[in-house]
């Protein structure tokens, strides 16, 4: 592996500095051979289409910026919202683009020879695979959970859900799914995680929580845990809130009310301790008492914290820093004790995180 981190290293060593628009581009680059690592996908800024992919080697600790563009010849598009790894191959959902691209995870390159950006989406912010011919994609301003085919890279069906969608996880054969936004229709509530049968791709059931349900991650004990970042310009104003859902009761238990703000929300390998941005730090609960914050803490000490991920692998901790979500952003990565490792720079407002194993 060593070996391979330094053949890396100097294969990145001519990416290191961020490609723009006047930089030439190379779309038969040669040589990008990734076996492991950390995609972190930069959001971009809203309606400028310039979203990018970033990767980061932790052992070589090199770092090689705007990788779609420099292979692909092309520009990801508007706002870069999640990733998705299966089956050898990386989606990057572009959210105001209204499409999904699929890549080598090893080259980055896109196979013209086939079908490799699926579009007819509203707005598609997250893809779970569920099996190698079939994904589910939530929509921001839709209200269906479409149904894919990653191979063919088409749309097969949808869910009649009734609102728009979010964040998924996985639960036995029972996808969850959070209603984050209701921007798009002011009408319907957006304080619900629906459950969708994954099987007979029907909905099931529709669980009440806080407002704007957005992160959700599940114990070591099968619980799925809720983040619900509020909504303090409701004239009913709500403060963020933390909730528990029993899959077999299919009950929502609140089991912390934020007296700030709070947002993202991340578990570590073994599924007994959440993380989250606390007024603006970054700070950890366990699942057996969720109601307090323990003494371990990120000091934002003025960054702009945005989004948190942990690696499952190790533990570590992935933290960007948006900035003034309009110029290069930072990831900064520490232990699971706080401890800073490393840092590095991405584009601009770097967001989802993945790690490829």
């Amino acid at each position: 592996m060593k070996h391979a981190s330094l053949l890396l290293a100097v294969l990145f060593s001519a990416l290191l500095c961020s490609c723009g628009p006047d930089e030439p581009v190379n779309p038969s680059y040669s040589g990008l051979n990734i076996e492991k690592g950390v995609f972190v996908l930069n959001e971009g800024t809203y309606l400028y289409a310039n979203s990018s992919l970033t990767y980061y080697d932790p052992e070589a600790d090199t770092v090689a910026n705007n990788l779609f563009y420099r292979v692909n010849g092309a520009p990801i598009g508007d706002v870069g919202q999640s990733l998705c790894l299966m089956d050898g191959q990386l989606y990057i959902v572009v959210n105001n683009s209204n499409y999904i691209y699929k890549v080598d995870a090893r080259t980055l390159a896109c196979d013209t020879t086939q079908r490799y950006k699926l579009d007819g989406f509203y707005s598609p912010r997250y893809m779970i695979p569920l099996s190698p011919d079939k994904v589910y994609v939530s929509d921001l301003s839709g209200k269906d959970l479409w149904i894919g085919n990653p191979q063919q890279m088409t749309i097969t069906g949808t869910i009649a859900i009734g609102k728009p969608t979010e964040t998924m996880v996985l639960v036995g054969k029972e996808v969850y799914v959070a209603n984050w936004s209701n921007y798009y229709d002011t009408e319907v509530m957006n304080n619900t995680v629906m459950v969708v049968d994954a099987v007979n791709d029907m909905k099931v059931c529709e669980i009440t929580v806080g407002k704007e349900p957005n992160g959700m991650v599940v114990d070591s004990q099968g619980q799925v845990w809720v983040l619900c970042e509020g909504a303090y310009w409701d004239v009913d104003m709500e403060y963020p809130t933390l909730w528990r859902i029993d899959p077999q009761s299919k009950k929502a238990f609140c089991e912390r009310v934020f007296s700030t703000t709070a947002m993202g929300l991340a578990i570590d390998p073994q599924g007994e301790h959440l993380y989250c941005i606390e007024d603006g730090d970054v700070c950890r609960m366990a699942v057996n008492a969720p109601a307090t914050t323990d003494a371990f803490r990120i000091p934002a000490e003025g960054r702009t914290f945005y989004k948190i991920t942990v690696n499952p692998n190790n533990g570590e901790l992935y933290v960007t820093d948006a900035k003034n979500y309009a110029v290069s952003g930072t990831v900064y990565r520490y232990t699971s004790d706080g401890l800073l490792l490393s840092s590095f720079n991405a584009g601009i407002c770097p967001s989802y995180i993945l790690f490829k194993n």
